[in-house]
C-alpha cells in the first residue's frame, strides 16, 4: 500500500493529479481494507478489464483513443485488442465478426459489455475458485490458472485474475 501513496503523491507532485483527485485517491485507498474486513470470499485491488463488443474494431480503437487519449491498441488472446490505461487497466476491444474473445454463451455483442476483470489480491486460481464455492458462489468456473469466472446475479460474467495479469499472445495467424 505504500507502494500505491508514493505513486499518488507523486503523480500529484508532477502535475497529473488534482488536489481533489488525490484526496479522493487516497481515501479510496482505504476502502478496501474495511471492505475487506467484513468477510468477502476474495479481495479486490483493482479494476482489471472491460470485454467490449466492437462491429468496426478500427473506428472503436479511434474513439477511444480521441476520447481518453491511449496509446495504440496491443493484441492480447483471441481476436482481442487492448487500449492500456497509464496506471494499469485496460479496455479489451472484442470484434463481433469472427470474434472470439466473448466469455459468454455465443460471439460478442456490438456496443454490449460482454464481462469485466477484475484484479485479486494474491490471486490462485484453485484457492479462489475454492473460497468462492465455499462462500455459496454458484456457477464458479476456472478458466485455466489465470482466471475465475462468476456470473452476477443477471448472468453478467466477472473474470477474477491477477492484479498484474497481462492476457497476451501471438495474433493468429489469418492467412490470405
Amino acid at each position: 500500500m505504500i507502494e500505491s501513496f508514493d505513486t499518488l503523491l507523486k503523480q500529484y507532485e508532477e502535475g497529473r493529479l488534482t488536489r481533489r483527485q488525490l484526496l479522493g485517491a487516497l481515501a479510496a485507498l482505504a476502502v478496501p481494507a474495511a471492505a475487506g474486513a467484513q468477510g468477502s470470499a476474495v479481495r479486490a485491488r483493482s479494476l482489471h478489464h472491460v470485454n467490449v463488443g466492437v462491429a468496426n474494431l478500427d473506428r472503436s480503437e479511434q474513439f477511444y483513443r480521441d476520447l481518453l487519449g491511449l496509446p495504440p491498441r496491443r493484441y492480447i488472446v483471441g481476436d482481442a485488442y487492448a487500449l492500456d490505461f497509464p496506471d494499469g487497466g485496460l479496455i479489451s476491444l472484442c470484434p463481433v465478426e469472427g470474434g472470439n474473445c466473448s466469455l459468454t454463451a455465443g460471439s460478442a455483442v456490438a456496443g454490449e459489455i460482454d464481462h469485466f476483470g477484475v484484479g485479486i489480491e494474491n490471486f490462485d486460481a484453485e484457492r479462489v475458485a475454492g473460497a468462492l464455492e465455499e462462500a455459496g458462489f454458484e456457477e464458479v468456473r476456472q478458466a485455466g490458472p489465470t482466471s475465475v469466472l462468476v456470473p452476477d446475479p443477471d448472468g453478467l460474467i466477472v473474470q477474477l485474475s491477477a492484479v498484474t495479469e497481462r492476457f497476451e499472445g501471438t495474433p493468429p495467424d489469418r492467412g490470405c
